[in-house]
């Protein structure tokens, strides 16, 4: 497989606890696809189970994309 077909991805996720009120928070940003050199968020998610969604969706939508044309 040449490097051109290969559809790939990567996910950053950075997450946080706020102070004073400990809120979970979190920011998953999509780094390299789509040809952008910038991240595009992804999702923000105030739990864990939150989290775990974003990516499943994330995961979906890339597994479901066309591979580019040659």
């Amino acid at each position: 497989m040449a490097v051109a077909d290969d559809r790939s991805a990567a996910l950053l996720m950075r997450v946080w606890i706020e102070h004073g009120a400990e809120q979970f928070r979190a920011r998953l940003i999509a780094v390299g696809a789509d040809g952008q050199e910038s991240g595009r968020t992804v999702a923000l998610a105030s739990s864990p189970d939150d989290v775990l969604g974003a990516v499943g969706h994330w995961l979906d939508e890339l597994l479901r994309q066309e591979p580019a044309p040659e």
